[in-house]
């Protein structure tokens, strides 16, 4: 599959997406988020903002891929086993 986050944002988006628990501070709590591979390897992206007409990710989370499963009920959906961070609310 190739790279999403590469210099043509323009494309038609991959379309799949990905379940997880999601950590903001202090609070988790279940989002979904559009999944893209970079170089092979799963992330999620929980937000993206538009700059100058191009669709481009506000932060992206690293997934294990061994916590990733397909949805047996849902096409281009999976599930993660694990907890996604924001860093903006990580303390330094």
């Amino acid at each position: 599959m190739p790279d999403i986050l590469s210099t043509e944002r323009r494309r038609v988006r991959n379309g799949l997406k990905v379940v997880h628990q999601h950590r903001v501070g202090s609070t988790v709590f279940r989002r979904e988020s559009e999944l893209v591979f970079v170089k092979g390897r799963p992330r999620a992206v929980p937000g993206w903002i538009n700059l100058g007409g191009i669709r481009t990710p506000l932060y992206v989370c690293e997934l294990d891929p061994t916590k990733l499963r397909a949805a047996r009920e849902a096409k281009n959906t999976y599930f993660y086993d694990g907890v996604t961070v924001d860093p903006r609310f990580e303390a330094e």
